[in-house]
Parts: C-alpha cells; sequence; structure tokens
C-alpha cells in the first residue's frame, strides 16, 4: 500500500515540477445569461418601458401627439400591437394551434381542429402573422440601438428573443428546440 502511495506521490512531483500546464477546462453555468443575452433583453426592456412611459405623459398632459422619431413610434406599435393581442396569442399557444419557433417567432402548428375551420386559420393567420412582423420590427431595432449587435450573429441573437418568448409561453405551448423537434413546455 505504501509502495502505491510512494509512486503517486512521485507522479505528482514530478508532473508539478515538469512545465506541464494543465487546462481547466471553460464551464458555463447555465441559468446565468450571457453579455449578449443581457444586452438584447436589457434593450427590449428599455423599449417596453418606453412604451408605458410614453402611455402616461399623453394621459396625463392630455397632450394629443409627442414628438418621437418615425423608427421609435414604428417600435412602439409594435409593442403596442404585441399587447392587445396577447391574450388570442396564448389562447392559441395553450389550445396547441401556435407554437414557438426556435428563431423567436410564431409558427402555426396544424390540427384537425383547423382544418374543419377556415373561419379560424384565417383568424390565427392574420394574427400570427401581425405577431411575427412585430417581433421582426422590434428584433431590428435591438440590433439597431447597439452597436455592438450589429456584428454579431442574427441567428444567436433571434435565438435569444426566441428563449424569450418560449420562456413567456404559457404552459403547454409548443416550443421548438434548437435540433427543431417541437415539445410541449
Amino acid at each position: 500500500m505504501c509502495k502505491h502511495s510512494c509512486i503517486l506521490i512521485g507522479l505528482f512531483l514530478v508532473l508539478l515540477g515538469s512545465e506541464c500546464s494543465i487546462k481547466a477546462p471553460e464551464v458555463r453555468v447555465t441559468g446565468e445569461k450571457t453579455s449578449l443575452e443581457k444586452e438584447v433583453v436589457g434593450t427590449y426592456q428599455e423599449m417596453e418601458e418606453d412604451t408605458w412611459m410614453i402611455a402616461s405623459t399623453r394621459a396625463v398632459s392630455g397632450e394629443g401627439e409627442l414628438k418621437i422619431s418615425p423608427e421609435k413610434r414604428k417600435v412602439l406599435e409594435a409593442l403596442q400591437e404585441q399587447k392587445f393581442n396577447k391574450d388570442d396569442i396564448d389562447e392559441f399557444k395553450r389550445s396547441g394551434m401556435v407554437g414557438e419557433n426556435r428563431e423567436g417567432f410564431l409558427e402555426i402548428r396544424t390540427s384537425k381542429e383547423l382544418e374543419e375551420d377556415p373561419e379560424k386559420i384565417k383568424l390565427i393567420q392574420e394574427i400570427v402573422q401581425e405577431e411575427n412582423k412585430n417581433r421582426e420590427v422590434i428584433m431590428e431595432r435591438v440590433i439597431e440601438l447597439n452597436s455592438s449587435l450589429k456584428n454579431a450573429n442574427r441567428e444567436e441573437i433571434y435565438s435569444i428573443f426566441a428563449k424569450v418568448n418560449q420562456d413567456n409561453s404559457p404552459s403547454g405551448s409548443w416550443i421548438q428546440q434548437a435540433d427543431g423537434s417541437w415539445v410541449k413546455k
């Protein structure tokens, strides 16, 4: 027993004395956001706060129009449309007719119920199209406002939005995984 211990100690000392370096593996703690995620989500939250602030200012001041840039107005309108459609979209998700894909957009899921109701299909298509247009406007504005994001991989930025949208989806929603498969939340 002592002989084996001496051999192990000897090997350890040889490794320690030699100029070998041991590199620790890179560890990424899940649950912590990357700097890219923090930047994207932070900018998105600021834009949402602007929506509330402008609505509050308009209500308090009684002024009909605030002077804001056309780009900002477009984003604020997109955020307001999202809030207006949220209940319908959540219901579509809960019923399994719509899911959150891995690119950050809504996707209509085929179902027997939808195939049998052309009116419902039309309504869902209109709302999903409007929501996806609004998401595109918001994502592009987030990229535009952050010079560090302009050179970032768009797919990575869109996947951050996808994760946010998936996390905010009601239980039972269809969620597309990174590999393309679909699972229920």
